[in-house]
């Protein structure tokens, strides 16, 4: 008795012609018939002679994308010559998710994440959640995220008051307040829109965007309460993951390139006095 043919029926739709139309047919489902989604010489005949010029273009960002973010973790390591590795999960995805940009916010975060997963067998792999949360933000919002608590850790430092990070609601009892013009204008960041999108990736545990009136001045502003775990990635980001218990005791220093607002401080008061407006009361 003959062998049944159990090669199931499908619906194909038919696009070869000036009218697409669904055929009936039947698909080999063997592993030597799988075929790419789409044939090369389709995407030459697509775009042309631009197919290449797409692929030089993509190659330099990446290469370029790929040689920023080796910078970035060399400069942050303090003995590249330890003999130490980096953990091959967290090395995939900062390469996969970081090569594609010419943004240098996005290659210090990536750098300070492939930086902080190198141990001595390459094993240590705690990195990995930070490189699926630096992925999911855009160059300005790791922006806003880096000129916030930039602010912050030099605002303790200076006090000189210790503080526990790790405790939740003490750190979150914390504040910065920066002029949100200068944000928008001197650094092109969507202050209300980005913040927002820190605070639901608990980065910020809330934030304020006014404007504050006193007689005939006014000064719109921004104020930010920091989370623990907004502190543990700017850490990371510096390569200092094992010291950021130290981040309101120790400057963790700035990024190369990258421009802090002029004004910042710890109270709303203060930043009125920052400003030079110092209001009356």
């Amino acid at each position: 008795m003959a062998s049944k043919d159990t090669t199931p029926n499908v619906t194909l739709l038919n696009v070869t012609g000036d009218n697409p139309r669904i055929n009936q047919g039947s698909v080999d489902q063997s592993a030597n018939a799988v075929q790419p989604s789409v044939h090369e010489g389709i995407i030459q005949k697509v775009l042309g002679p631009t197919a290449i010029e797409v692929g030089k273009d993509l190659r330099k960002i990446y290469i370029g994308g790929r040689d920023r973010i080796f910078s970035a973790a060399h400069r942050k390591i303090r003995n590249p010559d330890d003999g130490k590795q980096a953990n091959l999960r967290v090395t995939h995805g900062v390469i996969l998710n970081g090569a594609c940009t010419e943004e240098e916010i996005c290659a210090e975060y990536f750098g300070g994440i492939l930086a902080a997963s190198r141990s001595d067998d390459g094993r240590d792999d705690d990195a990995i959640q930070f490189v699926e949360v630096i992925k999911s933000m855009s160059s300005k919002q790791l922006r806003l995220h880096y000129v916030i608590y930039n602010a912050l850790n030099k605002l303790l430092v200076s006090s000189g008051h210790s503080v526990n990070v790790g405790n939740g609601p003490e750190i979150e009892a914390r504040q910065v307040w920066l002029v949100s013009l200068e944000l928008a204008a001197a650094l092109g960041l969507q202050v209300d829109t980005d913040s927002n999108i820190l605070n639901r990736l608990g980065l910020l545990s809330q934030y304020r965007y006014d404007t504050d009136k006193q007689d005939s001045k006014a000064l719109p502003y921004l104020s930010a309460n920091p989370t623990t775990f907004g502190v543990l990635l700017y850490a990371a980001a510096h390569n200092r993951f094992g010291e950021w218990r130290l981040f309101d005791r120790v400057d963790f220093g700035n990024f190369d390139g990258i421009v802090m607002p002029t004004c910042f401080a710890a109270t709303k008061k203060a930043l009125w006095q920052a400003t030079g407006l110092k209001p009356s009361g």
